[in-house]
Order: structure tokens, then C-alpha cells, then sequence
């Protein structure tokens, strides 16, 4: 089976950034799963030693950038080619501490958004003895700020409250009772529920009820196409699904000829989490800890 990427939501391109050799690196970063996320211990396991894919480019239009490069005792490329760094490393997600380093490679490529294949034979693996391991585990746990985490945590945050509260000082008690809160509304960091076909992206916008005199157990899921032209969202489709019974209900603003369950099948095809284990995770998460931290923030 290949392994499933999960690609990060960190905010502003710039928030991760790695200094390492006296240089400035911005990271684009992703998740390797080596199989779907069905069970709780499978969170435990990703969380406790998370596999992630860091891509390192340097700011080379960044001031700091220029001048800790005049530091660098790395030779600069007389073809003024970027240099790009591959690493995959090993996150202890609770602690926010690299473990360890399983693989270091670089390229030298014509613009540092370039796709690179650090397995090609033109990326060079870089070599790490014990002392130069060290710095850079220092120079990673460095950027591991309280951004970079909490966009770690986000996506786990359903199955293990305790991952995060930083999400409790958002204005809580403004949220009404009688309204759909939407999950990413909360964390807009953990991995959106999507597909594509055809080219085109579908995500699933997942509402809870947070009412604490409701025992209603329906998930609404507003089915969103992101337009190519414009990479507006518009609503394309939804249903209700129960938590209790696994059943779909019809949601009456969407055509009936909506196939949810044909929906529902393709998107847990693409998602690196099992949908059903997902949607419950956070429907407790919603109706227990949301409920709690709203009531706490009124009194």
C-alpha cells in the first residue's frame, strides 16, 4: 500500500521557517501516514512519532537571509541555482520535539518552487555525522514555534482534546446555541475532508449542533466545489449523517438526486483518516468540549 501525505496548513508561507548553517530556510511540510487512520491507537501511534516530510527553501530576497549567508561556509552554486533541502524527520507531536532524522538530501534547481524527486540521482544526500545531526535537531526543535504546533496538533485535536487550548480564546460565548458550527470554523489547520474528480476539488464542510438541551446526533455536511476560474466554494450538494445510526438524510435546499452515500464512499476513499471514525471523533468532540469551554467562557 502507499503511504498517505497529508499536506499542512500553517497560515502564512513564512510561519515555519529552519536557520541551520547560518542560513534561512522557509519549510513546506506533510504528514506520511503508512496506512489510513482507523483507530484510536493509530492516532496514539502518528502522534507520539509523526513521519514528516519537510521541503527547505531558501529566503533568498529575505535581509537576515542575505547577510547569515555571507556567513555561510557553503560554497555558493556558480550557476546561481536554488538549493533545496528534503528531510524526513520524526515528531513527538505532544512534546513538540524532534526524535530523529531519517533522511537528508539536497538539489540545485532553476527556481525554488521547483517539484523535486529527492530520490533522483541529481539530489545528493547530505551528510550527517553525530555532531551535525545534533544542530540540526536543535535548528528543528527551534522552529517548532507555537504556530508550527498548534497546526501539528489541529488535525488530531477530536481524538485527544488535551492536544490543544489554544482554541479556547476565541470568543466562544458569541456562538449561539441554536446554530451549525462548522469544525474548521475552530481549527482551521486540521486536514479539510476532500476529493477530487476530474480535476476539480470537492471538500466537505462538516456543522455540529451544539445545543446542550438537543440530543440530536446528525452530522450536516455541505458538500463545497471550489470553482478553477475564480477558487471560490459553492455549495454543490449535502446531507445529514447519523452518528447513531449511520444513516443519510436528505437536506432539503440540495436536489434529492444527491447520491450521499455514493459521496460519503468516495470521500473516505480519499481521506488519510477512516470518515466514519473521523466524523464521530469530532461529533463528541463538539457536544463535550465545545459545550463545556462555551458554558466556561459565559459564567
Amino acid at each position: 500500500m502507499n503511504p498517505l501525505v497529508i499536506p499542512l496548513s500553517i497560515g502564512k508561507e513564512d510561519t515555519f521557517r529552519v536557520t541551520w548553517k547560518n542560513r534561512l530556510y522557509q519549510c513546506k511540510s506533510a504528514f506520511v501516514l503508512p496506512r489510513k487512520i482507523t483507530t484510536q491507537i493509530d492516532v496514539d501511534e502518528v502522534v507520539e512519532s509523526a513521519q514528516i516530510v519537510l521541503k527547505l527553501s531558501e529566503f533568498a530576497g529575505a535581509l537576515r537571509s542575505k547577510m547569515l549567508s555571507l556567513l555561510s561556509d557553503k560554497p555558493q552554486s556558480s550557476e546561481n541555482k536554488s538549493e533545496l533541502i528534503g528531510l524526513v524527520i520524526r515528531v513527538n507531536i505532544k512534546s513538540g520535539k524532534t526524535l530523529f532524522i531519517e533522511d537528508a538530501r539536497r538539489a540545485f534547481v532553476d527556481s525554488p518552487n521547483a517539484t523535486v524527486d529527492f530520490m533522483s540521482p541529481s539530489a545528493l544526500t547530505i551528510p550527517l555525522d553525530d555532531a551535525a545531526r545534533d544542530d540540526l535537531i536543535r535548528s528543528l526543535d527551534k522552529s517548532l514555534t507555537a504556530p508550527v504546533l498548534e497546526a501539528l496538533r489541529q488535525p488530531f485535536v477530536a481524538f485527544l482534546p488535551t492536544l490543544s487550548e489554544s482554541w479556547k480564546n476565541q470568543q466562544l460565548e458569541t456562538i449561539q446555541a441554536d446554530k451549525l458550527v462548522p469544525f474548521q470554523m475552530l481549527f482551521p489547520s486540521a486536514q479539510p475532508i476532500e476529493r477530487f474528480s476530474d480535476g476539480e476539488r470537492f471538500i466537505i464542510d462538516d456543522l455540529y449542533c451544539t445545543n446542550p438541551t438537543c440530543n440530536c446526533t446528525d452530522i450536516t455536511c455541505v458538500v463545497l466545489k471550489t470553482m478553477n476560474t475564480t477558487g471560490q466554494e459553492v455549495a454543490w450538494g449535502g446531507f445529514k449523517w447519523s452518528v447513531e445510526t449511520e444513516k443519510f438524510k436528505p437536506l432539503p435546499q440540495f436536489s434529492n438526486k444527491f447520491n450521499a452515500g455514493e459521496w460519503f464512499k468516495q470521500f473516505d476513499k480519499s481521506s488519510a483518516v477512516d470518515l466514519k471514525f473521523l466524523l464521530r471523533a469530532r461529533q463528541t468532540f463538539m457536544r463535550k468540549e465545545f459545550i463545556a469551554a462555551r458554558k466556561a467562557r459565559k459564567a
